[in-house]
């Protein structure tokens, strides 16, 4: 008889709902052998009785669960609840926290298994590992107890993304908001694409190298294009949000992909909502995406101030962010800048750069972050070691809270300074006004109103 395996998003607080894309990825590399269904809990908006429910109803075999480091006390809760329902049901952790700090997350969250690192892989054999009853310790990224000891094995990186399907037959994509990145979008409805992985830069406050790798590597364009298709004519998208962290690194793959789309003649927009490096663009790329069907960009600039930037490891400059930024809006593409307050080092007198910063540019948004220790980060580790860094309430990682505040200045100022970010840049009538004249329906108005009270409480 085949394992009943459920794969969950935890649920969290948030406005931004889209599918899972790497619990479908998942799912598809064990169909075939498996029952497997994905539970969305922030789509079903269930709390911690429904997934309870839920559990005792199915009778699954295994439970894994997608963990941020902002989900760390919601996955512990969850998996205490399979536990108590039914010791012997087998629970796993994968994602973004596990990969970053292995160990102490195993530890933490008392999974009996977890994945770092991309889990394509390791995942399946994992699940035949526990069907047949055979050793662990060839199982690529598979973190596990071995006579009370924490084993971390190597991970692999999955090498041609080709071979593993994304999964769409797990979503009813028809159930889930129709702009999931917020209240702006060109078209509706709106699905999301990871067509790269990989980071080769070192960016201090970032682990997303120990997730993806330093090599870059993408679907084939052929693969990408035949999505969009499938999209679009199976479920009427309208619009792809590409997720990837580093989509214009090989400008040639990026010319092929969006020759290809232009000449099927999809009428598709799409945006980077997660960001694109601003070093990669030159004027000939934004034209030519342009007329594939970009519109909105997001990117990370982080800080109005060269020192912090250095200090990053950014490899950036406020000069080559002004004139990169003002490539961008000559061919009438939004640009939303993401910015980081209270990184190590800074002061309120950077900070208030960064903010003016802010302002001075031509963006159409802009989200102020404050800045996030995340563990297995260089700066993480740089914390520890100066003993900057003791205790982490894993709850005040998510966009609106305050996790840590730099030397001399404490957490209600970090919390203040941020909220005058947003006053200082959105209450500018060119801004305010254009905002207020996009609103479209009910879903935008919401989106407004929750997104303000996060930022004035």
């Amino acid at each position: 008889m085949n394992k009943k395996v459920l794969l969950v998003k935890p649920p969290q607080k948030t406005i931004e709902v889209q599918p899972p894309l790497g619990l479908g990825y998942l799912a598809s590399t064990i169909k075939d052998f498996a029952e497997v269904q994905i539970l969305d809990c922030i789509k079903e908006k269930y709390s911690i009785k429904d997934f309870e429910k839920s559990i005792q109803k199915n009778k699954f075999d295994i439970v894994g669960f997608q963990c941020y480091t902002v989900d760390l006390n919601i996955v512990k809760k969850l998996i205490k609840v399979v536990k108590t329902i039914n010791p012997k049901i087998i629970t796993f952790v994968g994602g973004p926290q596990p990969s970053l700090d292995p160990i102490n997350s195993l530890n933490y969250l008392q999974a009996d298994y977890g994945f770092c690192g991309e889990a394509e892989i390791g995942f399946p054999l994992l699940i035949k590992s526990l069907i047949k009853k055979t050793k662990l310790k060839k199982i690529p990224g598979l973190i596990y107890k071995d006579k009370n000891k924490i084993i971390v094995n190597q991970n692999k990186l999955v090498e041609n993304l080709d071979d593993y399907q994304i999964g769409w037959e797990f979503f009813n994509l028809n159930s889930y908001p129709l702009a999931p990145h917020g209240a702006f979008c060109k078209q509706y409805p709106t699905a999301p694409l990871i067509i790269t992985r990989g980071c080769p830069f070192q960016c201090t406050y970032c682990g997303a190298h120990l997730i993806s790798g330093r090599k870059i590597r993408s679907h084939s364009v052929d693969f990408v294009i035949k999505q969009i298709e499938f999209l679009n004519k199976k479920h009427g998208i309208k619009e792809i949000h590409i997720e990837d962290d580093n989509f214009t690194m090989k400008k040639d793959f990026v010319k092929e992909f969006c020759n290809k789309l232009i000449q099927k003649n999809l009428e598709i927009t799409f945006t980077f909502p997660n960001g694109i490096r601003l070093d990669t663009l030159d004027s000939i790329l934004i034209k030519l995406m342009k007329k594939a069907g970009l519109y909105s960009v997001s990117v990370g600039i982080e800080s109005g101030s060269d020192r912090i930037l250095k200090l990053m490891n950014k490899n950036l400059t406020t000069s080559t962010i002004k004139e990169k930024i003002n490539l961008l809006t000559k061919e009438n593409i939004e640009v939303i800048g993401f910015f980081i307050v209270g990184y190590p080092g800074e002061t309120i007198s950077d900070i208030n750069k960064t903010i003016n910063f802010a302002c001075s540019l031509p963006l159409k948004r802009a989200t102020f972050s404050a800045f996030k220790p995340f563990p297995g980060t260089l700066i993480y580790n740089e914390l520890i070691k100066k003993g900057e860094l003791k205790e982490l309430k894993y709850e005040n990682f998510s966009l609106d809270k305050i996790a840590w505040s730099p030397k001399g200045i404490s957490n209600k100022q970090l919390k203040n300074l941020r909220r005058n970010a947003f006053l200082k840049f959105y209450l500018r009538p060119k801004i305010l006004f254009k905002m207020l004249s996009e609103i479209k329906n009910f879903q935008n108005f919401k989106f407004i109103i929750i997104r303000v009270f996060r930022w004035l409480t």
